[in-house]
């Protein structure tokens, strides 16, 4: 089962690459997203910059990863002609998706680095890290949560034959709704029940409790707490849709009908 994955993810990474716009969306696009965040806070302290420009950049680059893959794997495979393939096959297709979600998740955090180094080579800007130790697990928590959120999306989408439309319409919104160029506290009231039940924003709140100067496991705990309960309730989710999704395959025989 291991070796399954780790196979799916090494040949997942090389296929993903082999798309020219996956390739943009990697290479490219986290310059430009970048270029606007700094251009947005060009006058904002060391502190907003770290929060709204590093992380906030950062996370849209990857964010678009996930959204523009993840979001997208299955409904690829259907489109190919493969995925009747894939979930008969000895492996439990949910390693195999799995293993596709940890690729795509790889590449989507190169594309965060990416960002960061550009910003701080071309733009001089200061990454502050005082807790290494603690950003690198809070940085493992936040890749995990992303990892199941994926997992929900991909099979989400297959339950649809619009993931195409849908892939392109919830980009921006996630950008908008998780605050990650702003405090989701500005958004009016309505939009906040929203925002905080998606794994996103605890995910970069909690990041950005972590490159505090100040930062103590008080003012993390919040946010932390946050990611493990919505990371729990879409690992919920994902069992629900993956047993839609086999219901469909073994009992309606439409899995592969594009």
């Amino acid at each position: 089962m291991i070796r399954a994955l780790l196979q799916t993810i090494r040949v997942h990474m090389g296929l993903s690459m082999a798309r020219p716009m996956f390739q943009f969306i990697i290479w490219i696009s986290p310059l430009f997203l970048a270029t606007i965040a700094i251009f947005v806070y060009s006058s904002a302290s060391s502190e907003e910059i770290s929060h709204y420009v590093i992380l906030g950049s950062g996370f849209m680059a990857l964010w678009s990863s996930i959204v523009f893959s993840s979001a997208s794997d299955v409904n690829r495979e259907r489109f190919y002609g493969t995925l009747e393939i894939i979930f008969v096959s000895p492996v439990p297709f949910a390693v195999i998706l799995i293993g596709k979600i940890i690729g795509n998740t790889f590449w989507g955090f190169l594309s965060m680095i990416i960002s960061f180094v550009y910003l701080v080579v071309i733009f001089g800007v200061d990454i502050m890290i005082p807790n290494l130790i603690v950003f690198i697990s809070a940085i493992f928590f936040v890749l995990l949560a992303l990892i199941v959120f994926s997992f929900f999306l991909s099979l989400a989408f297959t339950l649809s034959r619009q993931a195409e439309a849908l892939m392109n319409f919830i980009e921006y919104p996630i950008y908008l709704l998780c605050g990650f160029m702003f405090p989701v506290a500005i958004l009016p009231i309505w939009v906040q029940p929203l925002s905080y039940a998606i794994p996103p924003t605890w995910a970069i709140e909690l990041l950005r409790k972590v490159t505090m100067e100040d930062t103590t496991l008080v003012l993390i705990r919040e946010p932390l707490t946050g990611l493990v309960v919505t990371t729990l309730i879409y690992i919920g989710l994902g069992v629900f849709c993956y047993r839609a999704v086999e219901k469909k395959a073994r009992v309606s025989g439409k899995l592969g009908v594009y």
